[in-house]
């Protein structure tokens, strides 16, 4: 299977320069999460490439990553909105991890809120009754925008909430896309009840 994921823009405090850059840790945490060995590319944040990468690649599946605020990098942005108009066109699974829960959010239509208190910590979220998964799950989490509860774009339905009511996970109504707002290639003392339930979805769509 094909994996295409986005990265984030880190710019040299020396030099200036915009650095693309992904944890290492996605590749071992994908294969872990599909059960399956998998083909990783990494996307140039050059969104004028995404057709020729399209083209080339053929990806099963779609992981907008994590870090940069929206804004923050308008290379990024076009980048990521570039693949998931693909994704949207040919019903390609996505997976949307922190600002990237915060893209599909933006490119469908919805908008963010600044949140305090959500980083580089844990905390529990819970099923919302639209979802079937554990009542309860402890996640990491490092983001100061959100999404308040009620303001899903429209096509999202809302899955895990935090008790301050901002939404952490969400699904498309009629796309394999899946969001969530912690990060599931990195540590968290209940990180293995929730990556187990990603893994179920990700069995489900691939």
């Amino acid at each position: 299977m094909r994996v295409l994921i986005s990265q984030r823009v880190d710019v040299h405090p020396n030099r200036g320069e915009r650095r693309d850059a992904l944890d290492q840790a996605w590749g071992g945490t994908l294969e872990r999460l599909s059960g399956r060995s998998l083909l990783i590319q990494q996307m140039p944040n050059r969104p004028q490439d995404v057709p020729g990468f399209i083209a080339q690649w053929q990806p099963s599946m779609i992981v907008l990553s994590g870090g940069n605020d929206l804004g923050d990098a308008p290379e990024r942005d076009a980048t990521e909105t570039a693949l998931l108009t693909h994704a949207h066109a040919e019903r390609v699974p996505v997976l949307g991890v922190c600002r990237g829960m915060q893209m599909v959010q933006h490119y469908l239509g919805g908008e963010l809120k600044r949140i305090t208190g959500h980083v580089a910590c844990e905390h529990a979220v819970l099923a919302t009754r639209a979802h079937s998964g554990p009542a309860e799950l402890s996640v990491n989490s490092f983001h100061s925008w959100a999404i308040a509860a009620g303001r899903l774009a429209t096509g999202l339905e809302a899955l895990y909430s935090h008790a301050d009511g901002s939404i952490e996970a969400a699904r498309h109504v009629d796309l394999p896309w899946l969001c969530l707002m912690w990060h599931p290639e990195r540590a968290g003392d209940g990180m293995d009840t929730a990556n187990e339930w990603v893994s179920r979805w990700l069995t489900e769509v691939i």
